[in-house]
This record gives structure tokens, sequence and C-alpha cells, in this order.
């Protein structure tokens, strides 16, 4: 019988709470792996694209069909008015934070349906989280887009805060979350003009101005919070969708909409 041997860890018998043990685990040097470095992630607004319908929405839709010969893309969406009304009865009902997540999470779903079948004719299809985070590769290899929502899949388990009981982790950080993980080439959020508008005529607008600014923005403010410890994604860019070539230029590197950088 050979001697038990121990493999090597510098975590082996250790607590992760040991936060010098855990800096010294931490590879500085090299970093995580981007796992794909090809990917474009595309955010849909639920209430400032979607829900705008046919005029809105259709446009946009024929944009990113343009762009599917030559890149690969994650079209995430977000929850529109319909969540909103169903928030408000829930705030009304008393319902704590994490199944209000997932009351949102749901539109968001829907509208999810509602892009993948206006693009069916690519092969473009939805897939739920789970085969996001375990698939998305396969199925890209196959199509040149999948689309999904963009509600980050904590449920029950949404942080709480002390100012809110709406959740904090919405579609917009959801998105940033999951293309950090996957190490994505580039993340771009599809507003209106309106929507845009409210960045006041900046081009450029950084992270910690995004957190701490109390002007209704287009983006939620915990993305700057996000972004500021991203890996991999170090900007992102808000683009008016509404504005035929915004989009395309985003994701060409080109100049477009407002750049969020970390």
């Amino acid at each position: 019988m050979s001697d038990t041997k121990d493999v090597p860890s510098a975590l082996m018998r250790q607590t992760l709470l040991d936060r010098q043990l855990v800096r010294e685990a931490t590879d500085v040097e090299h970093g995580p792996i981007r796992l794909l470095p090809w990917l474009d992630v595309v955010v849909l607004g639920g209430s400032t694209i979607i829900d705008g319908g046919r005029d809105t929405l259709l446009p946009v839709v024929e944009e990113i069909r343009s762009l599917l010969g030559s890149r690969r893309m994650l079209i995430l969406t977000g929850a529109g008015v319909r969540a909103r009304h169903a928030l408000g009865v829930g705030l009304d009902l008393g319902l704590p934070t994490g199944a209000l997540a997932g009351l949102a999470a749901t539109e968001a779903e829907q509208n999810g349906h509602l892009v993948a079948a206006l693009l069916a004719g690519e092969g473009v299809s939805y897939l739920p989280h789970g085969a996001v985070a375990g698939q998305l590769s396969v199925h890209l290899a196959a199509a040149p887009a999948v689309v999904s929502n963009g509600y980050p899949p904590y449920g029950v388990h949404e942080f709480t805060s002390q100012r809110t009981k709406l959740p904090l982790h919405r579609t917009d950080a959801g998105a940033l979350l999951l293309a950090d993980a996957l190490g994505a080439r580039s993340v771009t959020y599809v507003r209106d003009a309106d929507a845009l508008a409210r960045f006041a005529g900046a081009e450029r607008v950084s992270a910690k101005e995004l957190r701490t600014t109390d002007a209704d923005l287009p983006l939620d403010r915990i993305v700057g919070e996000l972004l500021e410890h991203a890996k991999h994604v170090r900007e992102v860019r808000v683009v008016d969708g509404t504005s035929s070539g915004q989009l395309g230029s985003a994701i060409a590197g080109e100049p477009a909409g407002v750049v969020v950088h970390a």
C-alpha cells in the first residue's frame, strides 16, 4: 500500500477568512483567464428600447442582424414597465427583496423571448441562465448570437440594502458581472435618446462619477462600483439605439455614445 500524499496547495487546511493568505494565493502576475475574449455583450434596455415596440425595437433588431456575420454576441434583455408595476405591487404587499428580484427577472426573461423570436431566422435562440453559464460557447459555435435576460440569478439570495427593498443587482449589474466572468471583448448598453441625454453631453464618464452622482442616469449606479473591481471589463459604452449605426460603431471600437470607464 502506497503512502497517502497531500496535494500541495496554498489553501490546504487553511481558512478562507485569512485575508493575508487569500492575498498570497492571488495570482497578481497572470490574472484570470479570459474565457471568451471574442464575445460582444449587448444589453437592450427594457423600458427604453423593448417597451417602445415596433418603432423602437425593430430598427435595433435589424442593426443587430446586420452585425451577425462578423460578430458573436450575447444579447441580454432588461425588464420594463410591467416589472415596475409588479415591483410596486410587491412593495405594497411587503414582499422581501429576494422575492421582488424574482418578479422583475421574470419580465426580463419574457423580453428575451421576444427578441429571440425576432432573430429566430438567423438561428438565434433564447437560453436560460443555466445554459448560458455552462453551454454558451457551444451555442455560439452553432449560431452567431444568443439571447438571455440580464438579471443576475441571485433570486432569493439577492443582497439587501438599508436604503431600499428594491433589488440592487438588476439588468445593468448582471450584464457586467457576466461579461467580466466570461472575459468579454466589449459591453454595450443600448438605450434611447432621452436616456442618453441624461449624461449631459459628456463623452466619457468615470466609474466613480457614476457611483457617486445623485443625477438620474441611464445606468444603475452599482455598475460604477462593479466596474472599479472588474478584472477584464474596464469600460462599457452606452449608445442611443434609436440612432442608426451607433451600436455597430460601439462594437467596432469606434467613437459612439458615452464611455463609462474604470
